[in-house]
């Protein structure tokens, strides 16, 4: 059995391969780095999708090291610097889009003094309500970014945690999303809670939020609708759906947003727009494993500063890892081994 580590070495073989293996064809032995051969490692680094901002600021990084050292350096020493700055940029990310309010979800931001007040003093619940009942993780993303699947991935992974878990198919809007989120909640062993396609998304929440509390579950993870994310009547609606969980709860849900590897920059760019319309509390960073562009995960740290929470490796339900920093510069730059060549299997509903 793998253990985390080698799974997420595994998952980001073709990330490796394209960052570690042109990096070995620059380097025969100890070399002498002029700044076109910088050049080539900072243009290198930005097409694995680590963004031209962490590509320079690693680039820098090296430079300083070469003068450190005399400008000599060898394939281990560069690396060596690249694992260390990823590992820093992920560890120190912090939040530089402006989050707002669920209260303000949909709405034209606000300006001036009223959106002072709204990003320093939050809305409280309605009513000052105690906090109560099951925790709530609400699961946003576009279509086709795997959001279905990594909610059974993360169902999963609080199951095995020992957490009863219910899942509310808050994307009513297509048959084809409730259907296939049974089916996993079928494959998990985790309760369902549905009123079909076309229902009202809040009033699905509403109901497996009084299931979850008469059965005693400890987590509700809601889908939601996944359409362009430039539509303002979906913000509208998970506005509303969250503004449910405030009333029944007490407390506002934790917000996970589902970003696709494989659309690199695109990938950013939704989550910067989604970041800046609804409150997102982390990613969800999925099919890293079949993208020679697994820098996204830098890149998003840096220009957006939004935590990555966990990463998708697969297709197995038990394909999702809690991201680690350190984990994931050590996993990108370690050698291949034979763990490598094992294959992923298919595990679709």
């Amino acid at each position: 059995m793998f253990g985390a580590i080698d799974r997420l070495r595994q998952g980001l073989r073709k990330t490796r391969d394209s960052i570690v293996g042109r990096l070995g064809e620059l380097f025969v032995g100890k070399v002498r780095l002029d700044a076109a051969t910088l050049d080539e490692i900072e243009a290198l680094l930005i097409s694995a999708d680590l963004g031209v901002k962490a590509s320079t600021r690693i680039v820098q990084s090296i430079e300083k090291r070469l003068k450190e050292t005399g400008g000599e350096a060898t394939l281990e020493g560069v690396t060596q610097v690249i694992r260390a700055d990823i590992a820093a940029i992920l560890r120190e990310a912090q939040t530089s889009v402006k989050v707002r309010s669920w209260d303000e979800a949909g709405e034209a931001p606000a300006r001036g003094r009223k959106a002072r007040a709204a990003r320093t003093a939050p809305a409280p619940p309605d009513g000052g309500a105690v906090p109560s009942g099951p925790r709530v993780i609400f699961v946003v993303g576009v279509n086709g970014t795997g959001k279905t699947t990594s909610i059974a991935k993360l169902a999963h992974l609080h199951k095995q945690a020992g957490r009863r878990v219910l899942l509310a198919a808050g994307d009513t809007f297509r048959a084809a999303a409730v259907e296939q989120l049974r089916i996993w909640a079928d494959r998990v062993g985790v309760d369902f809670v549905t009123q079909g396609q076309g229902a009202d998304a809040a009033a699905v929440v509403h109901d497996a939020l009084s299931a979850a509390e008469a059965r005693g579950h400890d987590l509700v993870i809601v889908d939601t609708a996944g359409r362009l994310h430039t539509k303002s009547n979906l913000m509208d609606e998970l506005g509303k759906v969250a503004r449910v969980i405030r009333r029944k709860c007490g407390r506002d849900p934790e917000t996970l947003l589902v970003v696709d590897a494989n659309t690199g920059q695109n990938g950013l760019q939704q989550a910067k727009i989604f970041a800046e319309t609804v409150p997102v509390d982390g990613l969800i960073l999925t099919k890293l494993d079949g993208t020679a562009k697994g820098g996204i995960v830098v890149a998003i740290a840096e220009t957006l500063g939004l935590p990555v929470r966990y990463v998708g490796l697969g297709e197995k339900v038990g394909d999702l890892e809690v991201f680690d920093p350190e984990a994931f510069a050590e996993a990108l730059f370690t050698l291949s081994g034979p763990e490598d060549a094992a294959e992923g299997g298919g595990d679709r509903p």
